[in-house]
């Protein structure tokens, strides 16, 4: 018996996982579907840059196959990372202060305590985003990135500053929601409301322009083509 291949996904957080893996597991029936959760943003970690983006990334392979007993490299087949574009790529113009922690979005401007804190983490973020975005294999196994934005959570449920508790309870829903009725969601992700139009190229053009890494949009419908 042909043993299966396994496609792996790379997200940040739970609630990726939650929201999309029983989906995903049942729409890709043919091979394998594994999450790998970095647990916080590759695209903007402190320590991130174009020139480490790519080993960060085959780094989170290695752990994975480290952990996955009897699975070896030549196993997995595709490897597709899921990012939050966050509005890496705004103008200061589109960046408001207050007295606030972290970093409150809505589809025109980010909030935070200071212009500098965000366009550091931005230019971190366009960095990396722009190396990854041109990456076609990693490790030699094909790859291709994804974004929702500004988060995952804006795509699905049109929310864009949830709790950590909300997240969850939103995901579960989701989740819930297309509980054996998988292929529905093809269609969700495909609406024309927030599904960007183009090849894959196009799509990464488009998101880095004019303001559109803070509105509602997704290229993730190129994955089920």
């Amino acid at each position: 018996m042909k043993t299966k291949k396994v496609i792996l996904f790379i997200v940040e957080g739970v609630t990726d996982k939650t929201s999309l893996g029983g989906i995903i597991d049942k729409l890709v029936s043919s091979n394998l579907v594994r999450f790998y959760i970095t647990g916080g943003d590759i695209t903007s970690d402190r320590f991130s840059n174009s020139a480490n983006a790519v080993s960060k990334v085959n780094d989170h392979v290695k752990n994975f196959l480290g952990r996955e007993i009897g699975l070896k490299k030549g196993d997995i087949i595709q490897i597709v990372h899921l990012i939050d574009m966050d509005g890496a790529y705004i103008g200061s113009d589109q960046i408001q202060v207050e007295d606030i922690e972290g970093f409150a979005y809505s589809e025109t401007a980010i909030t935070a305590s200071s212009i500098e804190r965000v366009n550091e983490r931005n230019n971190r973020k366009q960095q990396v985003i722009n190396r990854l975005s041109l990456c076609p294999k990693i490790s030699g196994i094909p790859y291709s990135m994804y974004y929702f934005s500004c988060n995952l959570e804006h795509v699905l449920h049109n929310e864009v500053n949830l709790s950590d508790e909300l997240k969850m309870e939103y995901a579960e829903r989701f989740s819930d929601s297309y509980y054996k009725t998988e292929s529905e969601f093809i269609d969700f992700i495909r609406d024309e409301q927030f599904a960007v139009t183009g090849d894959y190229k196009e799509t990464w053009e488009f998101i880095k322009l004019n303001g559109n890494s803070l509105k509602r949009y997704s290229n993730f419908h190129l994955f089920f083509e």
